[in-house]
């Protein structure tokens, strides 16, 4: 261990500054005062920088918007097919998911007819719900999935246009 008096090294303790005028990077930052905590005046919501005015909407597409068929035509990509669809999808999938859910229960009736079999297919029975909402909550986390992506393409398109 080195004596303090040595050159290079600190000759105050090591530990927090010492005094009012602060640390390492010189004295803290003076406070301005800030608005009082209270009600808003009225008139003053979404008038931020970042907030959108009132009454704000995004741009429409207008006559860019095609239909199903010439969008599916269309070689560019420039018009996409899948948000078109996207409802479609999902009710053909909830449909598909009930049809399951009532095989389990016709399965389930089918055990309980069975000797000894009458627990399990109450088991059986009883559990078609919940694979039924499980299964429609995979489907919502997945066709909201698609949405939210082709959101993400319509909004960078209306920015790149923006420009």
């Amino acid at each position: 261990m080195t004596h303090p008096s040595d050159p290079g090294q600190s000759p105050r303790p090591p530990g927090p500054p010492s005094g009012p005028g602060g640390g390492p990077y010189g004295p803290p930052p003076q406070q301005q005062p800030g608005p009082v905590p209270g009600p808003r005046p009225p008139g003053t919501y979404g008038t931020g920088p970042y907030q959108q005015p009132q009454g704000w909407q995004p741009p429409s597409r207008g006559s860019q918007e095609k239909g199903l068929i010439s969008a599916l035509f269309d070689a560019n990509f420039n018009h996409l097919v899948t948000p078109k669809l996207i409802k479609l999808f999902y009710v053909l999938s909830l449909l598909l998911i009930s049809l399951s859910a009532l095989l389990v229960v016709v399965i389930g009736i089918w055990v309980m007819g069975l000797r000894n079999g009458w627990l399990l297919g109450l088991v059986i029975i009883c559990a078609s719900p919940v694979i039924w909402f499980f299964e429609a909550i995979l489907a919502r986390i997945f066709m909201e999935a698609m949405v939210v992506r082709f959101k993400e393409v319509e909004y960078l398109r209306i920015i790149k246009d923006k420009d």
